[in-house]
């Protein structure tokens, strides 16, 4: 069982969810291997071991995850020159608390910004397995948890 960090939770919640300029990167890999890399500007800390974003479009990362739940997530701050990359296994959640909880944070931001954004398809629940660092020189790529 990976715990994450306070601070390290205190960084994504401070760099991976607007008004920040810096949504967090998510990789998946196709059935072929093939990779592929987005941004997710709704990354949240769920709790101790589990990451979460509303998954909005449907498209190559969610089809990615129906196939191979692997991912990896990088959140970082260039002001800060830190940051982190977390890998872990991805649910689908359609449905649920979380999942309802996504809906009326989206309702919400829409609301907020004036706009329409589209129902999230699903929740991405991310358990978190392993946490490196993106932090620049000697400890580059290190692994923290």
């Amino acid at each position: 069982m990976v715990k994450i960090p306070d601070e390290i939770k205190k960084t994504i919640e401070e760099l991976a969810y607007p008004p920040s300029p810096s949504p967090a990167f998510i990789a998946t890999v196709d059935a072929d291997g093939k990779p592929n890399l987005c941004s997710k500007g709704s990354l949240r800390v769920l709790d101790d071991e589990n990451l979460w974003y509303s998954e909005s479009t449907g498209k190559k990362t969610y089809e990615n995850l129906r196939k191979n739940p692997y991912v990896a997530v990088a959140v970082a701050s260039r002001e800060k020159m830190d940051g982190y990359q977390i890998k872990g296994k991805a649910e689908l959640l359609i449905k649920g608390p979380l999942y309802e909880e996504a809906v009326k944070r989206t309702e919400d931001r829409a609301r907020s910004l004036g706009a329409k954004l589209p129902k999230p398809i699903a929740v991405v629940r991310i358990k978190v397995d392993e946490i490196y660092s993106l932090k620049p020189g000697p400890k580059a790529g290190e692994k923290i948890v």
